[in-house]
């Protein structure tokens, strides 16, 4: 990989219900990392709540919101 790109690691709970992870950092693993668990439906939606950490040197919030966002989107595409 060059500089343009960064690994982005993840993790799937599906049997878990969460809300977020928080400090997952160890010193030797700082990449940015998304986590999620169980889908949550109410009525004719379907929810699935996500928690993304990244450190401040590593991105800015406007690469933060612009990498959700691209999310949001392909999820969106699923169920045109």
């Amino acid at each position: 990989m060059n500089g343009d790109y960064m690994v982005i690691g993840t993790s799937a709970l599906p049997q878990t219900e969460i809300d977020g992870a928080v400090n997952i950092y160890a010193g030797y693993c700082n990449n940015p990392f998304l986590v999620w668990g169980k889908y949550r439906k109410k009525l004719w939606r379907a929810s699935l709540p996500i928690s993304f950490q990244f450190h401040h040197t590593q991105m800015d919030g406007g690469h933060a919101a612009r990498f959700l966002e691209n999310l949001q989107e392909e999820i969106r595409a699923l169920n045109p």
